[in-house]
């Protein structure tokens, strides 16, 4: 190609990365609740209808200034199981220690474990009311429900945990009673975090970090950068890892934020609860504990998918994420359902790729031509240019033509190195021999 076509192709190029910032739709917004969601909503709103009127002399309640309690974190966690997670407490505060992702293994061959160091709770729930709490297990068919009560003078807090099989998700319920004469605002911060903890694979590709989450925006900050993030109406906040989540989603927040603390970032949402004497009120939202599979994150209808970054390119990515899993339903082997993928998409581009060949041997052929009209009109350019687009028109030649089939290209590899690398369906899958997990590079 001459200059002039590599300037073209250039600019193509420039345009097309500018049209995805400038120009691509951005994905559908989600909605701010789920169905379920919703409907805690509503019972919520039954259970506080008295207390739409706040009365002037209601009383503003104050949380303690940090959140890290030094006594109370050497005590012995109390855990509780289910075939998918196991959940460490804190018995004095009601708080989550760290929690396993059961069936993962971590690069020490030890469960996936949020917090795995234990240098604080993980995810605390923050309330007037910082300890002296006690705990009530109760049995229930399908797993276990964990209360954690506590009181002060005219308020009582309680912190239900709601584990079931077959599920990653934690129901998580705040329960406020006012046993004074005189209404009540209680503040309450669902907080999680810093850090992940040992044992998470570091991955310099990936995104690893706080992330805050509402219908419109999605905030990212770095495990290894310290700053402040704020958003009003929080889908959900939490921590991420390449192939891993930890996050408080849906209920009815407020604010959330991620902000420096404890050595790193914390992400939290907000809330307050507006109680009349002798009433009672109640926030419940989820904890989500487990792997990002796209699929089962979306059907939660929490909004997690967004912990997936597939980048510019997310509309190609993900039809080529569901592709392979539906390939991989057929071959039993992923590696195998790779190479049909990339088979297939070889074949649907195949036209594009063709007609860039073909454009660029005619382009090939006319090279003589071109360097006699160069040495022809080396001191004439302008002539030269016109001399030049009479060639290309004489033996209908577009020299765009054969580089633009190409360039178009590049979006799809793109989107489907993005979806390799993100897909935790890859982690510990073999291939074949020395092949044992699609996830790692290869070691020869």
């Amino acid at each position: 190609m001459d200059k002039k076509t590599i300037l073209a192709v250039g600019i193509s190029f420039a345009i097309l990365v500018l049209w995805q910032i400038f120009f691509t739709p951005t994905p559908q917004k989600l909605p701010e609740h789920d169905n379920a969601t919703q409907q805690t909503i509503a019972e919520n709103a039954t259970e506080t209808t008295a207390i739409k009127v706040i009365p002037d002399n209601t009383s503003s309640l104050t949380v303690p200034q940090t959140d890290n309690l030094p006594e109370t974190i050497n005590l012995t966690p109390i855990a509780f199981k289910t075939d998918k997670i196991e959940v460490f407490f804190d018995p004095a505060t009601g708080d989550i220690r760290k929690a396993a992702v059961l069936g993962w293994n971590d690069e020490e061959n030890d469960y996936i474990t949020f917090n795995k160091n234990e240098k604080f709770n993980y995810a605390r729930i923050v309330t007037p009311i910082p300890s002296n709490y006690t705990v009530n297990v109760q049995e229930t068919s399908d797993g276990k429900t964990i209360s954690f009560t506590s009181a002060v003078p005219n308020l009582v807090i309680t912190k239900e945990y709601i584990l079931k099989n077959g599920s990653y998700l934690v129901t998580s319920k705040i329960k406020a009673v006012n046993t004074g004469n005189v209404s009540a605002e209680v503040p309450i911060y669902v907080k999680i975090g810093p850090h992940l903890g040992g044992g998470f694979e570091a991955n310099k590709y990936t995104f690893e970090g706080a992330m805050l989450v509402n219908s419109q925006t999605t905030e990212r900050v770095k495990a290894d950068k310290t700053s402040r993030e704020e958003l009003d109406f929080p889908l959900w906040a939490g921590y991420t890892s390449k192939y891993f989540l930890f996050a408080a989603a849906g209920g009815n927040f407020q604010k959330g934020v991620i902000t420096p603390d404890l050595g790193g970032e914390v992400a939290s949402m907000e809330t307050s609860l507006i109680i009349n004497p002798g009433a009672t009120t109640s926030e419940e939202f989820e904890f989500y504990i487990g792997p990002k599979v796209y699929k089962d994150l979306k059907e939660l209808g929490l909004g997690l998918q967004k912990s997936i970054d597939f980048g510019w390119f997310y509309f190609l990515a993900i039809p080529m994420l569901w592709l392979m899993v539906f390939l991989y339903g057929f071959v039993h082997n992923y590696g195998i359902a790779i190479i049909i993928l990339t088979i297939i998409i070889k074949v649907l581009t195949l036209p594009l790729t063709m007609k860039g060949m073909k454009s660029m041997k005619k382009m090939s052929k006319l090279q003589p031509e071109m360097l006699a009209l160069r040495e022809k009109f080396k001191g004439d350019p302008q002539k030269m240019n016109v001399a030049t687009m009479e060639l290309y028109k004489k033996h209908n030649v577009n020299p765009m033509s054969g580089c633009l089939p190409l360039l178009i290209q590049i979006p799809i590899f793109f989107a489907l190195y993005k979806a390799l690398l993100l897909a935790i369906e890859l982690k510990n899958a073999p291939f074949f021999g020395w092949i044992t997990d699609l996830s790692v590079k290869d070691p020869y």
